[in-house]
């Protein structure tokens, strides 16, 4: 009987013994997974905890540089750091005494998809800075010019410089009258046109004529081609989500956050940023004077349109005219006189609000009242507006920046960054199309016993 229950005891025992082995290396096995699943999850936190110092703090947003500043950007330089953050808390921690059970080895990091900062044409990083214009609650006076986009837009689309010259090219066409002199000869008279001094102002430079300080605005030129609007923009695919894209948030984020003509950010490649964006010039100088020209049509398609619609005006203009010796001689000249007087009323008047303008003053979009007078044509007078209400400088960019393609301003605002961080970090290969900011890698591992583990894995800060 002894005998019976020494065997039973036996057999139990080795059972038992086995059964223990078999949950304790199971229990080992699924360690294993647990303690890099750990280290995956801290090594993808810790690369993300990695983002680019200089671009957050210029620009509030986050995002990891696959150039690690310096190097070639790639993926592989991010799947190293994962690998290297894992390795830490893997195979490098079995070296320490006290080391848990069972040894784990890393054999391969492979990020399989990224979405970058220019994802659906920099849709990512207009995202990031509505949401951090909402967070941090910025709002200027550039968001006051919404409402009136409509009459903006109107105005650009008006040509009242071409209709000038139709109006200048017509009595230049125009046969002038002939009288006999006291020597018996026929002598044409000369139009005498008061309009024609204010008329040959239109080819001078139009940052003279606004009297500008050209000598504060930089002399930097750059290289187009190396910046993400014009190279080969890459790494554009992104992800199913929705991006945020509110018109007025990203306005107060561009306003905040970039230099203009008159208010110009320190440590700027180009100072006059937002007239970048406009315009996408390689100067501060080519920018300026193209918004300048810009907001000089503006004014003189609204400043016309009060010339003609003033009857006084319109008469003291028909005055002048009828004092002409040629058109006292051939009356047809009477008409197109009177109307290059009223073009060139508006055009003083257009110059005057210029200079207003960049003396930090402000001018109405739709004027209510205005300043012309024939006498100002006819005395030769250029002189500054004055309006006690309207919009300043930065109001008009801002309504040139609204009625821009959204891809278009979000590219050359990353221009603007790169531009930025390449001149003060000094790192020459940030490209904003490498900013990563989500990462979905395929983690291998392999354990003491012959397993293998898969691990996938998404982070990112959005």
């Amino acid at each position: 009987m002894k005998g019976y229950l020494t065997v039973f005891l036996s057999l139990s025992l080795s059972i038992m013994t086995g059964f223990v082995l078999l949950l304790t290396g199971c229990a080992v096995r699924n360690a294993g997974r647990v303690r890099l699943e750990c280290a995956v999850d801290t090594g993808m936190n810790s690369v993300l905890s990695e983002f680019h110092i200089g671009l957050f703090e210029r620009y509030g947003l986050l995002y990891v540089d696959a150039s690690y500043l310096g190097q070639e950007p790639s993926a592989s330089n991010v799947e190293e750091r994962i690998s290297f953050y894992i390795e830490e808390n893997t195979s490098r921690i079995l070296e320490r005494k006290n080391g848990p059970w069972g040894t784990l080895y890393l054999e391969k990091v492979h990020i399989s998809s990224f979405e970058t900062s220019a994802a659906d044409r920099g849709a990512s990083m207009r995202n990031q800075a509505v949401c951090y214009a909402a967070d941090s609650g910025i709002c200027g006076t550039e968001r006051e010019v919404f409402e009136r986009i409509p009459e903006t837009g109107g105005l650009d689309m008006e040509d009242t410089m071409g209709k000038w010259n139709s109006i200048m090219e017509q009595l230049a066409g125009m046969e002038r009258p002939r009288i006999r002199n006291e020597k018996g000869e026929w002598k044409e008279v000369h139009l005498s046109n008061p309009a024609d001094w204010v008329y040959g102002l239109a080819g001078s430079d139009i940052l003279y004529l606004a009297e500008m300080p050209v000598n504060e605005i930089s002399g930097v030129k750059i290289y187009l081609d190396n910046y993400i609007s014009h190279r080969g923009i890459i790494n554009t695919r992104g992800v199913e989500r929705s991006y945020r894209e509110e018109d007025d948030l990203f306005l107060s984020y561009l306003f905040d956050k970039m230099g203009y003509m008159g208010r110009v950010r320190e440590k700027s490649l180009l100072a006059c940023q937002l007239e970048y964006i406009i315009y996408g010039n390689p100067s501060d100088m080519e920018n300026v004077r193209a918004v300048a020209q810009r907001l000089f049509r503006w004014r003189f398609a609204d400043n016309l349109s009060c010339a003609l619609a003033d009857g006084g005006l319109r008469g003291q203009a028909a005055a002048a005219a009828e004092e002409l010796h040629a058109v006292q001689l051939k009356r047809e000249f009477k008409e197109p006189v009177t109307e290059s007087i009223l073009y060139a009323c508006a055009f003083l008047e257009s110059i005057g609000d210029l200079r207003t303008i960049y003396r930090g003053g402000v001018i109405p979009v739709r004027k209510s009242y205005h300043q012309m007078s024939v006498d100002k044509v006819l005395s030769g007078i250029i002189y500054y507006t004055d309006n006690g209400n309207g919009w300043t400088y930065g109001q008009y960019l801002a309504s040139m920046l609204l009625m821009m393609d959204k891809d278009e301003v979000n590219l050359r605002a990353m221009d603007i960054m790169e531009m930025d961080i390449r001149f003060g970090d000094g790192n020459n290969n940030f490209a904003m199309d490498w900013c990563i900011e989500r990462i979905e890698a395929e983690i291998t591992g392999r354990g003491n016993f012959g397993d293998n583990y898969l691990l996938k894995r998404k982070y990112g800060y959005f």
